[in-house]
C-alpha cells in the first residue's frame, strides 16, 4: 500500500510539473502588452509572434524585441484606454469629497472668524463644505483629465 501511494504521489507531481512547464502565455498575437524582465524598463508594444520558448513584442513599427520565457517576471495586458471625460468626472468627485470635508472641518473650527460678527458652527461648516467642494472638484477634474490613460491587467505570473 505504501509503495502504491508513493508511486501515485511521484507520478502526480511529475505530471503537474510537466503540465505547468508547457503552459502557454496568457496573451494573443496583436494584443498590446507591457512586459517586465530583469532590465530596468518594461517593454511595451504589440505581440508580434508567440513560440514555446518566448515571444516577440513590436513597438511602433520598430524591429520586434525577442523575449525569452525564462526572462519574463511580469506581463500586463492592456484593457483599453480610459476616456478623458470619465477620468475628469472621477477626479472631480474625489476632489470635491476630500476638499469639501476638509473645508467643512477647518471652517467649523474657525467659526468665530467667519463674517463680521462670527458665525454659527453649522453655517461656517456649510460654507467650508461648499467652497472646498467647488474648488476641490475643479482641481480634481483637471488632475483626472490629465491622468487619463490605459488600463492594465496583470496576467503573468
Amino acid at each position: 500500500m505504501t509503495r502504491f501511494l508513493l508511486a501515485f504521489v511521484v507520478g502526480f507531481c511529475g505530471l503537474s510539473a510537466n503540465a505547468s512547464a508547457q503552459s502557454t502565455f496568457p496573451m494573443a498575437v496583436d494584443e498590446r502588452v507591457r512586459v517586465w524582465t530583469s532590465s530596468q524598463e518594461a517593454i511595451t508594444g504589440r505581440v508580434a509572434s508567440i513560440a514555446a520558448d518566448g515571444f516577440e513584442v513590436a513597438n511602433d513599427g520598430a524591429t520586434p524585441a525577442r523575449v525569452a520565457r525564462s526572462a519574463v517576471t511580469k506581463i500586463e495586458v492592456s484593457r483599453g484606454v480610459t476616456s478623458t471625460g470619465a477620468s475628469a468626472k472621477k477626479g472631480a468627485l474625489w476632489g470635491a469629497i476630500i476638499s469639501g470635508a476638509a473645508g467643512a472641518l477647518l471652517l467649523a473650527l474657525q467659526h468665530e472668524q467667519v463674517g463680521e460678527g462670527g458665525s454659527s458652527v453649522g453655517k461656517a461648516a456649510a460654507l467650508g463644505a461648499w467652497s472646498g467642494g467647488l474648488f476641490g472638484g475643479l482641481i480634481g477634474a483637471g488632475v483626472g483629465a490629465a491622468r487619463a490613460g490605459e488600463k492594465w491587467e496583470q496576467v503573468w505570473p
